[in-house]
């Protein structure tokens, strides 16, 4: 995934900020959005929100055990 491609558009959100924020921290995608302000404009992207959250704690948790794909 291109990660300098924005994710909310309203808030000018890219990927890399939401792995950013959870890089520092963040677990759900009500955390990330109050790190970011992802889904906290018109809330198109809010639902999206939930799955690129799992999809990044997936990837996070592959980097931590060493099974991330090259």
């Amino acid at each position: 995934m291109k990660m300098t491609k924005t994710f909310c558009n309203c808030r000018d959100v890219t990927y890399a900020d939401i792995m950013a924020a959870m890089r520092a921290g963040a677990t759900t995608a009500e955390e990330v959005s109050a790190a970011t302000g992802a889904g906290t404009g018109c809330g198109r992207c809010r639902e999206t929100l939930d799955f690129v959250v799992r999809d990044f704690l997936e990837e996070l948790e592959a980097e931590k055990d060493g099974s991330l794909p090259l």
